[in-house]
């Protein structure tokens, strides 16, 4: 007898994890609160990606006289660029809501709450009751911005990424309150559609997760770029007024803009699930899970964002596939954190894969350091984009591959095989030994490894 499998949350993962389960002879029911695909598809990850692709598309033509072709940009049109948006949310939505219609997945629209450790409650739309039993259960109910009461956003001068599908202009001056991983891509983003944009943040560098050389590299990026940062600045409240926006920070200085931005992170979206009535206690960073993703009650597995931090869909997809197939018996390695490949879509790229240096050092591990630079590769100079490098971090003794950063064009796919190498248990000197084809980026990682 197959087991009733259900996931809580129609997001990209738990439309992930639903096909999965399907394929795998479970009967799975899906609980979504709304259009299948969730807050990354219509209001978050595919705009926000949609407006980098068109910033990507700016530099890409002032690099074209490098390539012996001048291009001329013509000025960005809001409009076009909101329809282009409308676009692809659609058409992704669809694909999403199509590809469990043929998997044979029944879905459920409404709010789920737990009942009790094997039943839930939903709340449908129309504002009806039902209850739906399970055998196991996937929570992936992914997160919600942060935005404190001083920081509200109202889509008119203060933003946020759920507004971008909406925007009527462009910010003339902008203020970025934050400088972790939205942060970044959306100051780069307005910087190339025209805006004056301050980064303000409280923390020392931007990208607090990364690497901190590759920190500094995009420091000086977005300083070549015109993007003034203001580092361990807090601020205290952000206001906005009929023709301006003001943004008071900790020691009494008051910055103007016309626009601000609110991105100071998420936290997980669990509020509403009534864990308490299955003896979970839900915190600001999520619910303790193990590695293969169960709670403390074993027929309930969390995955994606509601998981915690750190918040990518790649990340999500790769539990939703352990928990998955570890709720149905079917054989499954442990999660490994360290084999997610982190990207932050700016340009310089930046991404990261198992551990930093700094990391390394923290846990007193003796370790080889080895770089290879962009200047120095072939395809890099072809397409003019030289700034950046790849930094490999290899145990000492074994020469196994710890982990890997990057800031430069490509990057998360420059890191891709790294962490294909690493999950088979690679060494410093098999990935010396394999020779990508030639010119391309991804030779950084044999010229890093050879050096």
């Amino acid at each position: 007898m197959s087991k009733r499998l259900l996931v809580i949350g129609g997001g990209s993962v738990g439309v992930y994890a639903a096909r999965e389960a399907a394929r795998l002879g479970a009967e799975v029911t899906l609980i979504s609160e709304g259009e299948i695909g969730g807050r990354a598809t219509w209001d978050s990850l595919v705009p926000s990606k949609v407006l980098l692709a068109a910033a990507d598309t700016i530099l890409e033509a002032r690099h074209a006289p490098y390539r012996g072709v001048p291009v001329t940009v013509a000025d960005v049109q809001v409009s076009d660029l909101m329809e282009r948006i409308r676009q692809r949310t659609h058409e992704w939505g669809t694909a999403q809501k199509a590809s469990l219609e043929k998997a044979g997945v029944r879905v459920v629209y409404g709010v789920a709450s737990f009942i009790d450790a094997h039943t839930v409650r939903v709340q449908t739309p129309q504002g009806d009751e039902r209850q739906i039993r399970f055998d196991v259960a996937l929570i992936a109910t992914g997160s919600v911005p942060i935005f404190p009461p001083s920081m509200k956003p109202d889509g008119k001068r203060i933003l946020a990424p759920r507004f971008m599908s909406s925007l009527a202009s462009l910010p003339e001056r902008l203020i970025m309150v934050g400088g972790g991983v939205t942060g970044s891509e959306f100051a780069y983003l307005f910087r190339m559609l025209g805006s004056e944009v301050t980064v303000v943040t409280d923390m020392p560098r931007l990208l607090p997760r990364a690497d901190e050389e590759v920190s500094q590299a995009l420091e000086h990026a977005f300083e070549q770029m015109g993007i003034r940062v203001m580092f361990s600045s807090p601020v205290e409240s952000v206001m906005a007024t009929p023709g301006e926006v003001r943004v008071q920070l900790s020691d009494g200085s008051v910055l103007e803009a016309t626009h601000a931005f609110i991105a100071i992170g998420r936290r997980p979206d669990l509020s509403r699930l009534n864990l308490e009535a299955v003896g979970l206690q839900p915190t600001p960073q999520g619910v303790p899970v193990n590695e293969y993703l169960q709670s403390q009650v074993p027929h309930l597995y969390i995955a994606g964002d509601a998981a915690g931090a750190p918040f990518t869909v790649n990340r999500g997809w790769a539990q939703a596939r352990v928990a998955v197939r570890h709720a149905l018996g079917v054989p499954v390695e442990p999660f490994r954190a360290d084999l997610v490949v982190e990207a932050v879509y700016t340009q310089p790229q930046v991404a990261q894969v198992g551990l930093t240096e700094a990391q390394t050092r923290e846990q007193g591990l003796k370790v080889k350091v080895l770089r290879a630079r962009y200047a120095d590769n072939l395809k890099a100079q072809l397409l003019g984009e030289r700034e950046g490098f790849v930094k490999l971090v290899v145990d000492e003794a074994t020469g196994q591959l710890l982990g890997g950063s990057a800031v430069g064009s490509h990057a998360a796919d420059v890191l891709a095989p790294l962490a294909v190498a690493m999950a088979l248990g690679g060494t410093l000197e098999s990935l010396a030994s394999v020779y990508p084809a030639h010119p391309t980026l991804v030779e950084l990682l044999t010229e890093a490894a050879s050096g």
